[in-house]
């Protein structure tokens, strides 16, 4: 089937002869999709642009904790900690001796804590002698198990290897726990913390089967003596799973009495965030109330006593050249005993919907990030130019009553206050409902919005709106990141203000609609009943701007080809061969995004000969 050529000697390109059939809309669709669901693919899964923008993400996550973090967990958490500087203060040397580490002990056992965890591996070797005085230090602060007492246990080095035991005479009063922490995804801003290790069931580390019985990592042990002293519901390590922890950076006013907690300038603030990233500048004391060991062992003192009695106390060091570091998102690296403090912290103030990191296997996790993939890839290609087909289906939309609509509102509130008021994992599933009516309406909208008409005026007027907010946005950046600190900054100027600019001077009101669609879904997956840790929602806005540009790009260069191609109908002209040039416009025909193609072809469009 071929069409004879034009008067000049061009050919049509569209309904040109033979053989090779273009791929219609549906095939162009699907490859479109295919090709973004890849991209999308290898940058989460592989750590791509995920792993860049989680320090934006956890920034702005640490702004919004900020003002929303509840302080029942910070008042119930104590860190004693054990300075270098305090090794010459008490004539000490280290490694600490035995000695030391149960003066301090008797100290705690005098103000009275809830359970204590100590955050140190009892086992190298030491003398009876010395054995034998700590053993009576952890017996006489364990009170005949009214003060439950949990001791580091070494992370196993192999999966049968428990690793070196804690001498023994010193678990005569007080529970090993596993203190391994999960540095797997320690980088990303978000640690994750292990619940526990070996198999078994019911509570404590007590029970287990076969050879490897079951211990709580610190926290979920101290949550678990805190559950049982005060009869409140327990965990059991069925369904416990590992918890993202979220860190609360609230102002301690017992840190900030002895220590240093000066902030660096605003300017100072914003050259790191350009030199290194959003988390370069970081808090310099913890939001974890904290006492050295010399005001632990010095005179009685009230904000001791106060600091200490019925808490959770977490015992621990900071030493130089000593590994155990943690690197937060939030402060400057930390002991690592306060990994375990601020996970107690999240367990104390989320109970049992504390948030799940749930990365293994095929996860709740994985759904709700392939979900949300999913969503921004649909969203990129219907939202911009939507195909023949799209349009035509979701203008229809326009005809439907107004009642209907509002009904459709109406029921997608009431979802979602179902799951809210009754947070059960199966209730979750209600919530695809009002997801799908969001992205249903942001396709609506991208289908009917009618394109803005341009002016002389208008561009002025765009132009300086457009400077005026970026002023005005840089001076409040500047004045709220020298009193609140840098993510008040983020989450109170930066995002604001571009989400301003988007509407206002870009009038990219789909990116806005589209934006909140996906920080919804983020925030329903955050919450009870799915619990689960932030999302990086960062990465799926930024992953949506860029595959845009990325196909209108593309688009534009299909355009320009198929310009060239119906003026330069032959094969010779190219200088390749008709299969070769064949290929060539079945791929730039899956890059095209233009209706034309569609309604004037139907999908079955040829070659040229």
């Amino acid at each position: 089937m071929s069409q004879p050529l034009a008067g000049d000697g061009s050919a049509v390109l569209d309904s040109a002869a033979v053989g090779v059939r273009r791929p219609g809309p549906a095939a162009r669709a699907l490859a479109q999709f295919l090709f973004l669901s890849a991209i999308g693919v290898v940058l989460f899964m592989f750590h791509g642009i995920s792993l860049h923008l989680t320090p934006w993400s956890q920034a702005i996550v640490n702004g919004i904790v900020k003002y929303a973090y509840p302080v029942k967990g910070q008042k119930d958490t104590t860190v004693v900690l054990f300075r270098e500087e305090n090794l010459a203060e008490l004539a000490e040397s280290f490694p600490v001796s035995y000695a030391r580490h149960a003066e301090v002990l008797e100290a705690l056992a005098v103000y009275g804590p809830r359970a204590v965890f100590v955050d140190f591996a009892f086992i190298d070797a030491r003398s009876p002698e010395d054995q034998a005085a700590l053993g009576r230090a952890i017996c006489d602060l364990n009170a005949r198990g009214k003060v439950p007492v949990y001791l580091a246990a070494p992370a196993p080095s192999s999966g049968r290897d428990q690793g070196a035991p804690i001498n023994a005479p010193l678990l005569e009063c007080a529970e090993a726990v596993n203190a391994q922490m999960d540095v797997e995804r320690g980088v990303s801003g978000v640690l994750t913390y292990l619940h526990g290790s070996g198999h078994g069931s019911g509570h404590g580390s007590g029970h287990g089967s076969g050879t490897s019985k079951f211990r709580w990592t610190p926290a979920f042990a101290m949550y678990d003596a805190r559950a049982r002293i005060e009869s409140l519901p327990r965990l059991t390590p069925e369904d416990a799973q590992p918890m993202e922890i979220i860190w609360g950076n609230l102002p301690s006013t017992l840190n900030e009495s002895w220590m240093h907690c000066s902030s660096e300038p605003a300017l100072w603030h914003l050259f790191n965030i350009l030199r290194e990233n959003p988390l370069g500048a970081k808090r310099t004391c913890p939001h974890t109330n904290t006492i050295s060991v010399v005001h632990l062992l010095g005179p009685i003192n009230d904000d001791v006593r106060a600091a200490i009695a019925g808490k959770a106390v977490f015992y621990g060091g900071n030493f130089q050249m000593v590994g155990d570091r943690v690197i937060s998102p939030v402060y400057d690296d930390l002991p690592g005993v306060y990994l375990h403090a601020m996970a107690y912290d999240n367990l104390v103030t989320f109970d049992a919907t504390y948030k799940r990191a749930d990365h293994h296997g095929l996860s709740l996790s994985s759904v709700v990030n392939g979900l949300l993939l999913l969503f921004t890839v649909v969203l990129l290609l219907l939202v911009d130019k939507p195909p023949a087909f799209a349009k035509a289906l979701l203008g229809q939309l326009a005809a439907v009553s107004p009642w209907i609509k509002w009904l459709a509102l109406g029921v997608a509130l009431l979802l979602i206050g179902i799951t809210v008021l009754f947070p059960t994992s199966l209730a979750a599933v209600l919530l695809l409902v009002p997801l799908l009516l969001g992205v249903v309406a942001v396709l609506h909208l991208a289908a009917t919005r009618p394109p803005q008409p341009a002016s002389p005026r208008q561009f002025l007027r765009v132009g300086a709106l457009a400077v005026v907010i970026l002023v005005v946005a840089s001076a409040l950046f500047l004045a709220v990141d020298t009193r609140y600190g840098v993510e008040a900054g983020l989450l109170l100027v930066v995002l604001p203000g571009y989400f301003i600019y988007k509407a206002l001077v870009a009038r990219d009101v789909l990116f806005v609609a589209t934006s909140g669609l996906l920080v919804g879904a983020a925030v329903v997956s955050f919450l009870p009943p799915i619990n689960l840790g932030p999302r990086n929602i960062v990465a799926y806005v930024a992953f949506f701007e860029i595959a845009r540009h990325l196909m209108r790009y593309t688009d534009e260069a299909a355009e320009k080809y198929f310009a060239l191609r119906r003026a330069h109908p032959r094969p010779e002209e190219w200088g390749v061969g008709p299969g070769l040039l064949a290929a060539v416009d079945w791929f730039f025909t899956l890059c095209s995004r233009g209706d034309h193609e569609e309604t004037r072809h139907e999908g079955t469009t040829h070659a040229v000969a």
